[in-house]
C-alpha cells in the first residue's frame, strides 16, 4: 500500500462500479466520453468544476487544415518543423488527416466558429504555420465555446455521469492492470474506490509547478504523478513550452495574450519602442514559441527589463476591440487600452511536450491505461508544440481513446478485480519517494503555501526557457531535501497531495532536464547550445 499517497483498505471505504473510468474534464476527457459506446457506462470526474479546465484557457484557437489554399502535407511539415526533429510522422499524420472530420463532428454539436461576411469560417494565422488555418471562437474564447458545446452535448448522454470537486489520488491496479482510481470526493468529504475496466487519463498539464504560467490553480501534473507511481512510462518531461506573450503587471495573475495577436499584425518592442524579432529570426514574431521566448528573453537581458511589449496601436481601434474582446476587457482592469497602449508581456509557463507515453490511439504502457491530453506524451508536438494543436490533439485521442477503450470492454471476459490491488515494482524516483514515507522522523507543521511558492520561484529560476548544469542539479538536490520531510507526513488535505505531486513532477523535469545535453525545441541549455544528431526521446 505504500505506493498509494494514502493508506486505505478496500473493506473501509465505499466502492463505485462503471465501465470507463474519464479522470479530467478537459476537451480531451468530453471527447473520450462522448465516444464511448452509449451501452456502456462513463464515470467522469472532475477536480474542480466542468468549466474549470485548461482548455476554457485556450484563447488561440484549433489548427486544422479548411481552407482549399491549405494541404494537409504543409500542416504536417510546420509541425515536424516546430517539434525539434522528435515528432512521431505517424502520428502527425493520422492527427492532421483526422483534423476536419473533428472540425464537422464540432459543427455538428452546435460549436460556433467566427465567420466571415459570407459566412464562411474565419481563419487567422499563429506562429510556425505558414498558412491560415487556425479556427477561433469569439475572437479570444475558443476554448470556452468549446467547452460550452461539448457540455450540452454530454448532457445529452444517459449513459455519462459526472462527478465535480473530484480529486484522484492514485490509478489501482492489479494483476498489473489499471483497473480505477482511489478518488478523494469533497461532495461526501471521504475517499472512495472507483472500479472500472478501462480507464482514461485526462488530466492536464503542469504549468502550476512554475511562477510565472498561464495555467489555472489545478494545473498540478497530478495525472504524470499517479501514472509515475502506478509505473506507467513517462516520457519527455524536460520539454516544456514557455508562451512567449503573458501579461506581466506586478500583482495580477499571469493571463495570456494570444498568439493570434502577432498573427494579426502585433508587433514585439523592447522598452525603448525598438521592434526586436528580425534581429533574431527571419519569421519575425511568428516564428515559433521557443524562439520568439528564448528572444524575449536575451532582449529582457540586453536592456535590462523584466518585460518586453506586444504593440497593436497601428491597428484600427475598432477592429481591434471585435477581434479581442476577452483580452481587451483583462488590461481595462489594469488599466491599459490594447488600441492606444504597449501591452507588457514576457514569457510563462504554458504547456508540457512530455508526459505519459502512449501509442497512436492513446494507450499506455499500463494495460487498462489511456492517456490524452496534455497528460500525454503522443508524438505530436516532439520537443516543442505548434500553436493551436493541442486542441486538435486532444479531439483526435479523444476520440479514439473513447471508441477503443469500448471495444476493449467489448472484448473482455472477464469483469471487476475487487479482491487483489497489488503494489508493483516502483521507478526509481518513487522507490525514494516510498523510503522517505516511511520515515519516522516528527518533523513541526509544514506550511504548505511556503513550500509551494518556493518550488514554483526553484523551477522558474533553474528549469525555465533558459537552464544549465549547475542550476538543474542544485534545484534535484533541494526538491530531494524537501521531499525527504514532505513525504514523511500523511496529509488529509487536496493542497497536501498536490504538493507531494507538484515534487515529483519536478524531479522528472529536473532530472530530464540534466541528461539532456543539448539545446532542442523548448528545451534550451546555455553550456549546451548546439543540437545533437539523431535526436532520441527520454523514457522512465
Amino acid at each position: 500500500m505504500v505506493r498509494y499517497l494514502v493508506p486505505f483498505h478496500p473493506k473501509r471505504h465505499p466502492h463505485f462500479f462503471t465501465d470507463v473510468l474519464v479522470i479530467g474534464g478537459g476537451l480531451s476527457g468530453f471527447r473520450a466520453a462522448l465516444a464511448v459506446d452509449p451501452s456502456l457506462q462513463v464515470l467522469l470526474i472532475c477536480k474542480n468544476g466542468l468549466e474549470n479546465s485548461n482548455s476554457v484557457y485556450a484563447q488561440g484557437g484549433i489548427a486544422s487544415v479548411w481552407a482549399k489554399t491549405d494541404t494537409p502535407e504543409e500542416h504536417i511539415e510546420d509541425t515536424i518543423i516546430a517539434g525539434g526533429e522528435l515528432c512521431d510522422r505517424n502520428v502527425v499524420e493520422r492527427v492532421v488527416r483526422r483534423g476536419p472530420d473533428e472540425i464537422l463532428n464540432l459543427l455538428e454539436i452546435g460549436t460556433k466558429f467566427d465567420k466571415k461576411v459570407d459566412g464562411e469560417i474565419l481563419l487567422g494565422r499563429e506562429g510556425g504555420h505558414r498558412n491560415d488555418r487556425i479556427l477561433h471562437a469569439n475572437g479570444d474564447s475558443t476554448g470556452k465555446e468549446l467547452i460550452r458545446s461539448m457540455i450540452e452535448e454530454i448532457k445529452r448522454h444517459p449513459n455519462i455521469r459526472i462527478w465535480e470537486n473530484t480529486f484522484a489520488l492514485d490509478l489501482l491496479t492489479a494483476n498489473n492492470n489499471c483497473c480505477g482510481a482511489i478518488v478523494y470526493w469533497k461532495k461526501h468529504d471521504e475517499k472512495e474506490l472507483i472500479w472500472a475496466k478501462q480507464t482514461i487519463l485526462a488530466s492536464g498539464g503542469i504549468g502550476q509547478l512554475y511562477r510565472e504560467t498561464t495555467n489555472p490553480e489545478i494545473a498540478t501534473g497530478d495525472g504524470i504523478a499517479m501514472a509515475h507511481r502506478a509505473g506507467a512510462q513517462i516520457r519527455d518531461m524536460e520539454f516544456v513550452q514557455f508562451h512567449p506573450t503573458v501579461l506581466y503587471i506586478a500583482g495580477s495573475s499571469r493571463s495570456l495574450i494570444s498568439e493570434a495577436m502577432r498573427g494579426e499584425g502585433a508587433l514585439l518592442v523592447d522598452r525603448k519602442g525598438n521592434r526586436f524579432m528580425p534581429d533574431y529570426d527571419d519569421r519575425a514574431e511568428l516564428a515559433p514559441r521557443d524562439v520568439v521566448s528564448r528572444s524575449i528573453v536575451r532582449q529582457m537581458e540586453k536592456t535590462n527589463s523584466p518585460n518586453v511589449y506586444l504593440d497593436l496601436t497601428h491597428k484600427p481601434a475598432d477592429w481591434v476591440y471585435a477581434r479581442f474582446p476577452g483580452i481587451a476587457a483583462t488590461c481595462r482592469h489594469f488599466g491599459i487600452d490594447i488600441a492606444k497602449d504597449r501591452i507588457p508581456v514576457r514569457p510563462g509557463a504554458h504547456y508540457s511536450m512530455g508526459g505519459v507515453l502512449v501509442d497512436i490511439d492513446g494507450q499506455s504502457s499500463l494495460k487498462g491505461l489511456w492517456a490524452i491530453g496534455e497528460v500525454s506524451s503522443t508524438g505530436l508536438h516532439g520537443a516543442n508544440r505548434l500553436a493551436s494543436n493541442s486542441l486538435l490533439e486532444a479531439l483526435v485521442f479523444g476520440e479514439s481513446s473513447g471508441r477503443l477503450a469500448s471495444q476493449t470492454i467489448q472484448r473482455m471476459t472477464n469483469d471487476y478485480q475487487v479482491e487483489s490491488i497489488e503494489n508493483p515494482p516502483l521507478p526509481p524516483l518513487a522507490q525514494q519517494q516510498q523510503q522517505q514515507q516511511l520515515q519516522q522522523s516528527i518533523y513541526s507543521p509544514i506550511d504548505l503555501t511556503d513550500i509551494r511558492n518556493a518550488l514554483k520561484s526553484l523551477l522558474w529560476r533553474t528549469a525555465g526557457v533558459v537552464r544549465n548544469e549547475d542550476g538543474l542539479r542544485g534545484a534535484l538536490e533541494d526538491t530531494f531535501h524537501w521531499s525527504s520531510y514532505v513525504f514523511s507526513q500523511q496529509f488529509q488535505s487536496i493542497e497536501g497531495w498536490e504538493i507531494q505531486n507538484m515534487l515529483l513532477v519536478a524531479q522528472l523535469i529536473l532530472e530530464g532536464a540534466l541528461q539532456r545535453r543539448e539545446t532542442r525545441g523548448a528545451h534550451n541549455r546555455s553550456d549546451y547550445p548546439k543540437t545533437l544528431p539523431n535526436g532520441q526521446h527520454s523514457v522512465k
